[in-house]
């Protein structure tokens, strides 16, 4: 619950103080009553019983009141519209490469893309971003989205056996990522890369796949990910080339805090032409509270003439 005016809410503390000492001042004249002579049983009935705790009712109705006056309500926030942001595609490698390398410990190397992406993420509140994962072949994870939390879970779920073809297929990747940036209505249109092999498998190769991207207006930042290991065949010279052909920029990262860097350079070079900020509509809820308050003020009327004597 969001709060127009939360100091409001200090007005309870008077009222509850005068409540408790009303109570026990009521109380203790009650208990002198009882011992009267003449007070047969010289204890409460069941009918009093219940009416000494009626009195607590009219400090209840008026911290309803309270609680309304405070406008409880909520918080809704609406990204802008698609034409003002930045429509991003993440293409993550899986490959074995990834999982298995040893020059990112204790991490692997898609154990540090996976964390630092989850920051990325965070920071781009005005975009929508999709995900894309693929070895051998290419898989949508998430088509475009706003909400970040779900992307980030999916994200979190992602290992080397979310795809089971084995090789890197850098040319689906990116051809998948352009379709579903295809009909994007946002100024820009961002494919985010991040691999650590050279591209020998798939139904398409980088450079057509790139052709594609570059006819719809995406720029490819790419990031090629790792140290040179004769371990596993790299080819960084075809992600510049990817890169530069639609205006994109190619990151080399050889550790995780040169990663780090990389992403957060992506993030200060693409950004809301328009730098709209988030739309936020309060749904207000005072009406609620304004309704308890006059329930309980109803009871209190009620029972007032079943337990008059209590209310005095």
């Amino acid at each position: 619950m969001n709060l127009e005016y939360p100091y409001a809410l200090l007005l309870l503390i008077p009222v509850w103080v005068w409540a408790i000492v009303y109570y026990k001042n009521k109380m203790y004249l009650l208990r002198m009553e009882v011992r009267l002579p003449g007070r047969r049983g010289g204890d409460f009935s069941g009918l009093e019983r219940i009416g000494l705790f009626l009195p607590i009712l009219r400090p209840i109705a008026i911290s309803f009141l309270i609680i309304a006056f405070a406008g409880p309500g909520k918080k809704v926030s609406f990204l802008p519209d698609e034409k003002e942001g930045v429509d991003i595609m993440i293409a993550l490698d899986v490959s074995g490469s990834m999982s298995r390398s040893r020059d990112f410990l204790p991490e692997t190397r898609l154990g540090v893309s996976k964390k630092l992406l989850r920051k990325f993420i965070e920071k781009r509140q005005n975009d929508r971003l999709g995900l894309v994962v693929f070895a051998g072949a290419a898989y949508l994870q998430a088509p475009l989205t706003g909400d970040r939390e779900s992307l980030n879970e999916i994200l979190g779920m992602i290992e080397e056996e979310t795809v089971a073809e084995q090789g890197t297929a850098i040319g689906d990747a990116i051809i998948l990522s352009t379709y579903r940036l295809r009909n994007s209505r946002a100024r820009s249109k961002l494919i985010v890369l991040i691999t650590d092999g050279v591209s020998n498998t798939g139904k398409i190769d980088p450079v057509t796949a790139t052709d594609l991207a570059e006819h719809i207006g995406a720029k490819i930042y790419s990031i090629g990910i790792g140290k040179e290991d004769s371990s596993y065949e790299i080819n960084f010279e075809i992600l510049q080339e990817l890169s530069a052909s639609t205006g994109g920029q190619f990151f080399r990262a050889e550790d995780p805090e040169e990663m780090k860097e990389v992403l957060t350079s992506i993030d200060s070079l693409e950004k809301d032409p328009l730098q709209t900020p988030p739309k936020e509509v309060r749904e207000t809820e005072y009406e609620i509270w304004l309704y308890r308050a006059l329930a309980v003020l109803l009871m209190d009327l009620i029972l007032r003439s079943f337990f008059l004597r209590y209310y005095v």
